[in-house]
């Protein structure tokens, strides 16, 4: 923290970009309400039985009528995560294990909620990878929603005022989900990374959110004007005129420039035609998919298909519940095509209401592919189910995580042998479906020119092939900075993937943060990029940029920064090259 004249200058972790200008207001979780204890006599146990089924249906209730409202803002993936707290309703250990506890402890249903989530909750401390803990994060998000309908308080963000700039030493979702964008300014925390589900949620409803800041000093400044900006993580307090005048400016413009950049493109033909670019949308929800068609996406370029049944136990994920779904996604995207990318879990996803072994560390443990291959009876019901759709519509399909030629004939001869099971059944397929991989490791990197003989296409994540190549925990605040997407040796992955993927006339599609970024478009092209797929909000900035860019120049440019030795001087090319685009 540093005071220049009567402001004060603090610096925090980026979560979702963005100005916003408001009153600080803290959202107190330092201290639980008290909660009366006292015994119950037995003719009283179904009355207080049925005081909690009430409070589970009232917490039914409004995560429902949230979830529709979050659908309605096209926030797709925040929705998918509210569905989790609505199944977790259903979870016996919610419902009939506390009844259980109500009957034999004879005591209030408060108590006994508090008491036994309290206990549960402990558990959950003791597992310390990521994973659990934003299970835990969504475990005390619902007990307190319950618990709130056991006994109101006045707490939480409906009492807010207008333009908040809401603080809280961690946010749950239901903080993020509930915040109106019209009231809410932005998010600031002492805890929160940006794979939490409360940093999912601001980012899809475009809410500033800035992380590791400390609460304690931000408690002194309740009340007071504030600045955030969101894109570089820093945060001023009691700015002055100059600079509040400064930053109004600045969220103005962005909103100016976004309002009269939809307009200027509504009737402008879509199609790059001089650079042969395509823009394609990431979605992880059906209802992503009309936010990808009001933006004109040209297909869906990654469907995260993980996160459709975040609330299942995924070994009792049926085959038919699984087409049904699918079915909808293809009817849904129309004659747009779609790639599916199979199961995605482990790792930060974690392993959906199974009891799989802990594993020291997820991120190099059994995930994505290596999963699918090693519970082939989850694999083999997803296989099926999205070939069986597959006749319906465009389909792609595509393995996570691939770590080399080996894995990848693995899990395509598994694909096929499945197609020649349902070809025997009578079903009919697409038998011409094109099976691609992701590229997110580097030994997959370092061996594409061996699994562009095989895949039919790359698609390039760069968030894990950052995080793998720098050996750099993305959701890590303490390594942060430590995370350079412009890193000389992804540069130089980026183009050995393009250059071995085109001496066999194989696409190649980046889907990772880079994608959504303005900044590294021309780099991308330059590298030999042509298909780019991001957030659907991200997606009028990109075709903004691609106006702006010449085709040789892109080539030039990015040979120039391949020829630089350090992060530090590939940012600043980056940079100052991004600001002549844009000032023309």
């Amino acid at each position: 923290m540093k005071n220049v004249d009567n402001e004060i200058h603090l610096s925090g972790t980026p979560i979702s970009d963005g100005v916003a200008i408001g009153r600080l207001y803290l959202i107190s979780q330092d201290e639980q309400p008290l909660i009366p204890e006292f015994s119950i006599e037995k003719d009283q146990v179904d009355k207080e039985i049925s005081r909690y089924r009430n409070a589970l249906s009232s917490s039914r209730e409004d995560l429902i009528q949230l979830q529709g409202f979050l659908s309605d803002e096209g926030t797709g993936e925040a929705s998918s995560i509210i569905d989790t707290h609505i199944q977790m309703l259903e979870d016996p250990f919610i419902t009939t294990f506390i009844e259980k506890k109500i009957r034999s402890q004879l005591q209030n249903t408060e108590s006994v909620f508090r008491s036994v989530m309290g206990e549960y909750e402990k558990k959950f401390v003791t597992r310390g990878d990521q994973y659990f803990q934003q299970r835990l994060i969504d475990v005390k998000d619902l007990s307190c929603r319950i618990l709130k309908h056991l006994y109101p308080t006045n707490e939480g963000t409906q009492h807010i005022p207008f333009h908040a700039v809401l603080c809280a030493k961690e946010f749950v979702p239901s903080h993020t989900a509930e915040a109106c964008v019209s009231k809410v300014s932005a998010f600031l925390s002492e805890i929160g990374g940006a794979t939490s589900h409360a940093a999912l949620i601001a980012r899809s409803k475009g809410i500033p959110f800035v992380a590791n800041l400390n609460y304690v000093k931000l408690k002194k400044h309740e009340g007071s004007l504030i600045i955030i900006d969101g894109t570089s993580g820093k945060v001023i307090v009691n700015p002055s005129g100059e600079t509040l005048k400064k930053f109004q400016q600045i969220k103005d413009g962005i909103l100016e420039d976004y309002e009269q950049l939809i307009q200027e493109l509504e009737d402008e033909p879509f199609e790059q035609a001089d650079l042969g670019v395509k823009l394609f949308a990431n979605v992880a929800n059906i209802s992503d998919i009309d936010s990808a068609n009001s933006c004109r996406a040209q297909g869906i370029g990654l469907f995260r298909t993980e996160f459709l049944f975040l609330q299942d136990n995924l070994f009792e994920i049926s085959e038919e519940e699984q087409f049904e779904i699918y079915l909808q996604v293809i009817n849904k995207a129309s004659d747009l095509p779609v790639t599916f990318r199979f199961f995605d879990f482990g790792s930060d996803k974690g392993l959906y209401g199974s009891d799989y072994p802990e594993e020291p560390n997820p991120a190099l443990g059994c995930r994505a592919t290596r999963f699918l291959l090693k519970e082939k009876v989850v694999f083999e019901r997803q296989v099926r189910a999205l070939l069986r759709a597959s006749q319906y519509g465009k389909m792609k399909l595509m393995f996570p995580l691939i770590m080399d030629l080996e894995e990848f004939n693995l899990a395509k001869n598994f694909v096929l042998n499945v197609m020649g099971q349902l070809l025997a059944e009578g079903k009919t397929v697409d038998r011409s479906i094109p099976i691609g991989c992701m590229i997110e490791v580097p030994s997959a990197a370092l061996t594409s020119d061996l699994l562009a003989g095989a895949s039919d296409f790359f698609s390039i994540g760069t968030n894990d092939l950052l995080q793998y190549t720098l050996a750099v925990d993305r959701a890590n605040p303490i390594v942060t900075d430590l995370y350079y997407p412009a890193h000389p040796s992804i540069l130089r992955l980026i183009r050995l993937i393009v250059d071995n993927a085109k001496a066999k006339g194989k696409e190649v599609y980046v889907c990772g943060e880079m994608a959504s970024s303005p900044l590294f478009v021309e780099m991308l092209l330059g590298l030999g990029i042509r298909k780019l797929s991001c957030a659907p909000r991200h997606i009028p900035w990109t075709r903004n940029m691609l106006r702006k860019i010449d085709l040789e120049d892109a080539r030039e440019f990015a040979t120039h920064l391949l020829s630089l030795s350090s992060t530090e001087m590939i940012e600043e090319a980056i940079k100052k090259r991004h600001e002549e685009l844009t000032s023309v």
